[in-house]
Order: structure tokens, then sequence, then C-alpha cells
């Protein structure tokens, strides 16, 4: 790239002041001997005193206390929502080790065979559906738990 490109992309920037010292003054010693740098810094120029004659816009009173304490809850939020997770996560690890556990426990203290109502209870297939029924009945609670809990604090914001 040659050094007139370089200071073409840097016009509109040395029109707006918002170069360093040095980067400022090479534009303007360009601009100097090359007519087109010229008349675009010249035009780039105008543009920026028509915007600073501009009036601006005003921001409310609260505004920043507000945005402030909104980024607040939204990280706190955020972490709750982490924290959930993690309690799920090891609540699940939990009650597959305790379930299991207990499965391979009663398998050693009954010699393999619970009986209930003519169902061997300790079967590999029989303790699989009744737990996961046990595991989909307590999620549900659980849901619904947290579900209440979370519209009672949208309800106190």
């Amino acid at each position: 790239m040659s050094e007139h490109d370089q200071v073409r992309e840097k016009l509109a920037l040395a029109a707006a002041g918002a170069l360093d010292a040095e980067e400022q003054r090479c534009v303007e010693e360009h601009a100097r001997v090359c007519d087109i740098c010229r008349q675009e810094l010249d035009t780039w120029s105008g543009y920026t005193q028509g915007l600073r004659q501009l009036p601006q816009p005003a921001a409310p009173a609260q505004l920043m206390e507000r945005t402030r304490a909104r980024i607040l809850q939204q990280r706190a939020t955020a972490a709750e929502g982490r924290w959930n997770d993690l309690m799920l996560a090891g609540l699940a690890l939990f009650a597959w080790t305790v379930g299991l556990s207990f499965w391979f426990l009663l398998r050693v203290l009954t010699g393999g065979a619970f009986v209930v109502m003519g169902m061997n209870l300790l079967r590999v297939g029989t303790w699989s559906v009744l737990t996961t029924v046990l595991v989909w009945v307590t999620a549900a609670a659980a849901a619904v738990t947290l579900g209440r809990r979370r519209r009672e604090l949208r309800r106190a914001l």
C-alpha cells in the first residue's frame, strides 16, 4: 500500500482530530502537496464542522444509575443460573450414585430377589423403570418449585 493510500484512509480521522500528533502532522504534510487529498480533507473538515454545530442530545438524569443497576441484576441472574445448572448436575450424579448403590445393597442383602406383588424389583429392567419414573416425578416437582420461585422473583422486581 502506498503512502498516498495510507494517508487517504486517515483523512476522515484527521479532519475529526482523532489522530495522534505524529499521524496528524503526516496527513497535513501530504495534503499540502497532494491536491486530491487536500480537497478530500477539506470536505471531511466541512462535515466535522457541521456535526459540531448540531445540538448534542442530553441523556436522562438517572440513565447511568439505571443502566448500572440493570447490568448488576443481569449478572446476578446469570450467576444464579450457573449455580442452578451445577446444582442440577450434582444432584443428578448423586441420584444415580444412590440409586445404583441402593440397588447393589438390596441385591446383596436379599440374595437377588425382592418380590413385591409377584414382581422381582431387583431385576435390572424393573429397577430401571421404577427409578426412571421416580426421577421424572422428582424432576417435575423441582421444576414446578423453581418455576414458582422465579415467578415470585420477577414479581418482586
